[in-house]
């Protein structure tokens, strides 16, 4: 994934605000009322024995080659490989293999089912030339065929100019990928208006990808034998796995904590963390804070997709809350550097009632010896925290290395006292009084290790050069 230096969309801020200052330097948490958010649709329901389905598929991966086959530094957790799908590599191939059944109100339906064999999940990467704005797209698998995803053919084209619109020209900015919906398959179905001809509908699917990490909470002789491991090492309080729902203190803030999934260009999907921030407006906008190193161009934003309340149900269990809730329409990237490893989205849908838009600390007044704290989904489990101070200024960076700097520095080193942060963390808030103050670039802190860090890209330094135009403007 590669880095940018920055980027900005909406510069309208520059012909008028250039010389502005931000209103505010610290805010508060704030709960998403149920006000605030907007009836969700109902479910879709199945169009059950009128779909001709053509189905397509891939053979298992060859494991050794497709973790062989992640060769970059990327602190960020891959848990996804792209695979070609020849039989609908063109448009051609894929107004072929759609075979369109009449509706009873004179609508056309015909879907494609990819079955990707070995998958815990499956992202299809429709690459659009051409869709209808009434046309209506949805996602589901033959293993849930009740469980139905739906978008318009204008919210598509609404997503896919967002990447135009950033400047961005190439195949992946004209591709949607579909919302993974946790099974090793997936069906693309559309339904066209009456009237529309088929023609009219110009889309190809050349790739997908492949979900191979499987996401899915342990069974409970699973959990039992990591309870046992974590037993033995009692001596070590670093556990790698400390349960956010354990921890009464955090109770607010971690619901402004998101697990997220996107892919990027090359087909390739990954998982990190990211983190809602409340603004100065309190108009409730969802901005999220997360790493350049995960987002850092429109086309991977649009791509993105958010579980929310991802956590045990109770202290230390495998079953996740009931109240759990997932967003995929995406992001629009406001801006990203890898100056401070940090990017700032707006979500294109609104996260669920309930929420916290969390408040931040840009004073630069962070010392040495500061008490701070991390939530964050660590490998991509159920939401954990970690505890520390703040040991060092520092100066990062591509490829993790991070050496002590001075108080003008752009990131600060956390050694940990309890807990730790792994692959899956990347991009998770920084906390310090209950406000956020850096997100996670990376670090070496590992279980059995107290002499390692984690790194984070300071909050101030970003929010005064540019963050404040969104959040205290």
């Amino acid at each position: 994934m590669r880095y940018s230096k920055y980027a900005v969309t909406g510069l309208l801020w520059m012909s008028g605000l250039a010389l502005a200052q931000p209103t505010a330097h610290l805010l508060d948490s704030v709960v998403l009322p149920a006000s605030a958010v907007q009836n969700a649709k109902n479910a879709p329901a199945p169009v059950n024995g009128l779909v001709h389905t053509h189905l397509v598929v891939l053979p298992a991966l060859e494991w050794e080659k497709t973790l062989s086959s992640d060769t970059t530094t990327n602190p960020a957790m891959r848990i996804g490989i792209a695979r070609t799908v020849d039989a609908t590599s063109s448009v051609a191939q894929t107004q072929a293999a759609l075979r369109w059944n009449a509706l009873p109100h004179g609508q056309h339906v015909a879907a494609i089912n990819i079955q990707s064999t070995g998958a815990y999940g499956l992202r299809a990467g429709v690459l659009v030339e051409r869709i209808p704005d009434a046309a209506q797209l949805r996602i589901y698998s033959q293993e849930h065929p009740d469980a139905i995803i739906e978008r318009s053919g204008a919210e598509i084209n609404a997503l896919l100019a967002l990447n135009r619109d950033a400047g961005e020209r190439d195949a992946a900015a004209n591709t949607w990928w579909t919302p993974n919906v946790g099974a090793g398959d997936t069906t693309v179905e559309v339904m066209l208006p009456a009237g529309t001809p088929a023609d009219a509908l110009r889309i190809s699917i050349p790739k997908i990808s492949h979900i191979y990490q499987n996401l899915s909470l342990p069974t409970e002789a699973e959990w039992l034998k990591v309870n046992q491991t974590q037993a033995s090492q009692a001596e070590n309080p670093a556990s790698c796995s400390l349960d956010a729902t354990c921890k009464d203190s955090y109770q607010i803030e971690r619901n402004a904590v998101a697990r997220m999934m996107f892919t990027v260009a090359d087909g390739n999907t990954y998982k990190c963390t990211g983190t809602l921030l409340n603004n100065v407006k309190g108009d409730y906008a969802p901005f999220f804070l997360t790493a350049n190193h995960c987002i850092s161009t429109q086309a991977e934003a649009s791509t993105l997709q958010t579980d929310w309340f991802y956590r045990s149900s109770s202290c230390n269990s495998t079953v996740p809350g009931a109240n759990g809730k997932t967003r995929s329409a995406g992001a629009t990237l406001l801006y990203a550097t890898d100056t401070t490893d940090s990017s700032l989205l707006r979500l294109n849908e609104m996260p669920p009632a309930g929420v916290t838009l969390a408040g931040w600390d840009a004073r630069s007044d962070v010392k040495k010896g500061d008490a701070v704290y991390g939530l964050h989904h660590a490998k991509a489990e159920l939401l954990k925290y970690s505890v520390g101070e703040i040991s060092d200024y520092s100066a990062c960076v591509w490829s993790l290395f991070c050496y002590p700097s001075d108080t003008n520095s752009d990131y600060y080193s956390v050694q940990w006292s309890e807990g730790t942060t792994e692959k899956g963390s990347s991009g998770s808030a920084l906390f310090r009084n209950d406000r956020v103050i850096g997100a996670l670039y990376g670090g070496n802190s590992t279980c059995n290790s107290r002499r390692g860090a984690s790194h984070y890209g300071r909050f101030d330094k970003v929010f005064n050069s540019h963050l404040w135009r969104w959040l205290a403007s």
